[in-house]
C-alpha cells in the first residue's frame, strides 16, 4: 500500500496589518523634538504678533546662539553626550564639542592612523604607484615625512569655528594627514593619495604655491584625474 502524505493548508485570513513595533521612550522623545523644531515661527496677523510662548505650536527662528561656557560641551559630562544624542546641543556647542573629544582622544587617532599610513606604504596599489612617481622626480615620501597629527579646527576673527581639513603639502615640510578626520583606512588612502599628486605636481613643473592660479590648477588636475590624463 503506497504511503500518503496530507498536508492541510489552512485559509488565509483577510489581509492584515502587521503588529506595530512600539518606540522606545527615547526615540519618542527624539520624534517629539524633531517635531517641535519643525513648527513654523509665529507670524503677524493684524498688526499684533502673538508671543511663541503663548503658542504650543510655534518656537523662536533659528537654533540657539552657542554656548560660552566650555562645561556645556565638556565630553567628561555624560550629560552633554545624551543631549547630543537628543538632537538637543546646538549646532555652534556640536563643534567645541566634537574638537574638544578630538583633544581627548588625540594619541589614541594618531597612533590608529600611522597603522593605516604603514599599511598604504606596504600594500595599496594606488600609494605604491604615486610614491615610485614621486621617486622617479628624485623625490622621496616615507614614514619621516608623511605625518600623522591632530589638526585644530580653523576658526574666524571671532574665534568661532569656521571649518576644518583632512590634510596637506607644503615643500619643504612633506605632507601632513589630520589624524583626527580620517574616518578609516581607505579615508587615510585617499587622502594620503590626493597629496602625493600635490608632491608630484611641485617636482614636475615647478609650482609657485603662493600664486592662487597655480595652486587652483592643481587642485583642479586632481578633480580631473578619474576623467582621463590632466
Amino acid at each position: 500500500m503506497p504511503f500518503v502524505v496530507l498536508v492541510h493548508f489552512r485559509p488565509r485570513s483577510p489581509r492584515q496589518n502587521p503588529p506595530k513595533r512600539k518606540a522606545c521612550a527615547l526615540t519618542a522623545l527624539y520624534n517629539l523634538q524633531k517635531s517641535s523644531r519643525l513648527r513654523p515661527v509665529a507670524v503677524q496677523h493684524s498688526g499684533t504678533q502673538r508671543h511663541p510662548s503663548n503658542s504650543p505650536r510655534t518656537m523662536a527662528s533659528g537654533p540657539p546662539p552657542p554656548s560660552s561656557d566650555p562645561a556645556n560641551y565638556d565630553p567628561q559630562k555624560w550629560s552633554n553626550w545624551f543631549t547630543l544624542f537628543l538632537g538637543r546641543m546646538p549646532p555652534g556647542d556640536q563643534a567645541e564639542f566634537r574638537e574638544a573629544v578630538y583633544v581627548e582622544r588625540e594619541a589614541a587617532d594618531v597612533k590608529r592612523v600611522e597603522e593605516y599610513r604603514d599599511w598604504c606604504f606596504k600594500y595599496s596599489p594606488t600609494i605604491i604607484f604615486l610614491r615610485k612617481q614621486v621617486a622617479a622626480l628624485n623625490g622621496d615620501l616615507n614614514e619621516e615625512n608623511v605625518i600623522c597629527r591632530r589638526c585644530p579646527a580653523r576658526r574666524n576673527e571671532q574665534g568661532v569655528i569656521a571649518g576644518r581639513m583632512g590634510g596637506g603639502f607644503h615643500p619643504d615640510a612633506g605632507i601632513l594627514i589630520c589624524a583626527n578626520e580620517m574616518r578609516d583606512r581607505k579615508h587615510l588612502e585617499d587622502t594620503l593619495a590626493h597629496e602625493m599628486v600635490h608632491a608630484w605636481d611641485h617636482l614636475r613643473w615647478k609650482v609657485d604655491w603662493g600664486d592662487l592660479r597655480h595652486a587652483a590648477c592643481s587642485e583642479v588636475c586632481l578633480l580631473e584625474t578619474s576623467r582621463g590624463p590632466c
